[in-house]
């Protein structure tokens, strides 16, 4: 058996033990006095990382109408409200849209708007068989962030929106496949995606 190993490295089998030196210290050491950080200096809590921000992405959102980005799936919707009186927590909630239909709902406005139809809260609320369909789990804008932020379109005044209801285990109910919260409709989404 070749006994050259990395360093800090041991092997232990029926024919014996070998060891490899363990690695030098790290001259280019970042600390100022040359001591190595310990396993304490490195955890969120310990001094020093209070004023360490967190990079949070925000994803920019094509309105559902008009060419405007917003920085999140609920700004878009406070706008849509607001500019458009398209009032998409009516919607969602007049027929308790889930995951997989709130995508549907997206891809169908998304689509009725391309092709230069008007499209009105009083219409989606009195026909949901319009958006309801296979065809719509298929995006009509490529990468469209709107579909990878659905779970930010939960309406955080209404405990009953299906996309903010919580399982015992912390997932969403409603999603496909009993999918979790984030990761989980990401994936699902990433599937529609292909």
């Amino acid at each position: 058996m070749n006994k050259s190993l990395p360093p800090g490295w041991r092997v232990i089998n029926n024919t014996g033990t070998w060891s490899a030196p363990a690695a030098p210290p790290d001259s280019g050491s970042d600390c100022e006095d040359g001591n190595p950080l310990t396993e304490e200096d490195l955890r969120p809590d310990s001094p020093g990382w209070e004023d360490v921000e967190e990079e949070v992405e925000v994803a920019s959102i094509k309105c559902l109408i008009c060419d405007e980005n917003l920085d999140g799936a609920r700004k878009m919707v406070i706008h849509c409200m607001e500019i458009h009186s398209l009032d998409l927590d009516r919607i969602r909630k007049e027929h308790r849209l889930d995951f997989i239909a709130t995508i549907q709902l997206v891809n169908y406005m998304r689509s009725e708007v391309r092709s230069n139809n008007t499209i009105t809260t009083e219409h989606l609320v009195s026909s949901p068989v319009a958006f309801r369909q296979d065809r719509f789990m298929q995006p009509v804008l490529e990468d469209d962030a709107l579909l990878y932020s659905i779970d930010e379109l939960a309406n955080p005044n209404d405990p009953e929106d299906p996309l903010a209801q919580k399982s015992e285990d912390g997932d969403v109910e409603g999603g496909a496949e009993g999918v979790g919260e984030g990761s989980g409709h990401r994936i699902v989404v990433e599937r529609a995606l292909r």
